[in-house]
Order: structure tokens, then sequence, then C-alpha cells
């Protein structure tokens, strides 16, 4: 059975997306912000902080990829397509997503390979954090399902060796 998604369900989806966002370009921000500030709006304060645009468009971008999230993950079109699949289009979704918003906000210079590179990096090291995560809380959900199965057993047993 689906569980039902409520709007705060996706309004939290997009705060985490946003928080860590967040957090990975401040992290980048202080240690590269000088350097960068001349290749990137992200960075045009350099090391002392990010514009208040460019967080704005973080935020934009948080639910843009929460929508594909949702496009990709719910079976409203994608019915058929294996977990997998979708994973592959979503993330192929987000970046092609992430390069439009590179291009319209000057985020990296998008004819530049070692901004790519860069990005790629970048990308690949949140996503892997993001599915390591995800795959333990789905392990912890699944054992907690598991122990409440396991006890409502157990007292459908009990309740019915007393009856007997």
């Amino acid at each position: 059975m689906e569980e039902r998604k409520h709007l705060l369900d996706y309004l939290a989806q997009i705060i985490q997306i946003f928080g860590i966002t967040i957090l990975v370009i401040t992290v980048i921000c202080h240690f590269t912000g000088e350097e960068a500030k001349d290749y990137s709006t992200m960075f045009v304060l350099g090391s002392r902080g990010i514009p208040i645009d460019t967080i704005l468009q973080f935020f934009l971008s948080s639910v843009c990829v929460t929508g594909i999230r949702f496009l990709f993950f719910s079976d409203i079109i994608f019915k058929k397509m294996s977990i997998a699949k979708r994973t592959m289009a979503m993330v192929l979704s987000v970046i092609v997503l992430t390069g439009g918003f590179a291009y319209l906000f000057g985020w990296f210079p998008v004819n530049q390979a070692i901004c790519w590179i860069s990005f790629f990096i970048c990308f690949g090291i949140c996503f892997i954090i993001s599915a390591v995560v995800s795959t333990l809380k789905e392990t912890m959900d699944n054992k907690q399902l598991e122990d409440a199965l396991k006890r409502l057993k157990e007292e459908r047993n009990g309740s019915i060796n007393r009856d007997k």
C-alpha cells in the first residue's frame, strides 16, 4: 500500500533539500569563495557569505527538485517504470534543471569544463550521501515495521491461546 503524501510532507522535503544545499554551498563558499567570486554569482561576496538572490534561487531549485521527485516517484505518470529507471531519469532531470539554473542565474560558467567537472563531483558526493541516508532510513523503517508486526502476531497468538 502506497503511503499518501500531504502538503506538509512536500514542504518538509523542500526544506531538507534547501537546508542541505545551503550547507554545502556555505562550506564551498568558506573554502573557495575568494577564488570563485569572479566566476560565479553564488560566490560574488567571496568567503563572506551567499547573496540573498542566490539563496532564493536555491530555494526555487529545491521546490523544482521536490516536484521532479514527486513526478518520478508517484504513480501518476510512470506507473510501469522500475525504481532504478525512475532514479536515473530523476537524476538526469535534476542535472538538466541545475544546468538551466546555472545558465540563467550565472551559478557557474556553463561553457567551462572545469566548472562542470566540479559540479558533477559535488553532485555525485551529495547523491551518494543522499542514497546512503535514504537506504539507512528505509532499513530502519522496515525494521520498525517488522518489529511491530512481530508484536502484533505475538499479541494475537496470546489472545487466541487465552480464548481456548
